[in-house]
């Protein structure tokens, strides 16, 4: 058997629909149409969630792309331009804002979270012992690094 599920598009999603406001986990792809770009960013503004948001375009109005996209990185952890919505931790930062929100998800941020941060400290001296011992120090530690 296939793993593979195709998504139910379902159109026209109305704000009178349950669907209209619900994250979606399945193969559930609601597609609403809207007659501004103002009726999209309240939507984008007032919405529970923002985990991930998509702007398709041909490429004729860059002003309207870039103002949705300025707008869109305070309310969606990721802005896509013209793919879809994906998951992608394993190459670039994955989060969430609002009720979408579980931190950020990547390798880097991983290790960060299950990672116990020490502290190397030592007083400067004005490019004395200390300062000397610390350059070697940062050579040849396996643990320091700049932060």
């Amino acid at each position: 058997g296939s793993t593979l599920m195709i998504p139910a598009v379902l159109f026209p999603v109305t704000r009178e629909m349950e669907l209209y406001d619900e994250e979606q986990f399945g193969p559930v792809v609601p597609v609403a149409e809207y007659d501004d770009v103002g009726e999209v960013l309240r939507y984008a503004r007032e919405g529970r969630y923002g985990q991930q948001a998509s702007i398709f375009t041909s490429g004729d109005d860059e002003e309207t792309v870039a103002s949705l996209v300025d707008a869109f990185s305070t309310v969606f952890g990721k802005v896509n331009v013209n793919s879809q919505c994906g998951r992608s931790p394993d190459s670039l930062p994955f989060s969430g804002r609002r009720s979408s929100a579980m931190g950020v998800m990547s390798v880097t941020e991983a290790l960060r979270e299950f990672s116990i941060p020490t502290v190397v400290s030592y007083k400067e001296d004005g490019g004395g012992v200390n300062g000397k011992i610390l350059e070697g120090v940062r050579r040849r530690s396996n643990f320091m690094a700049e932060v």
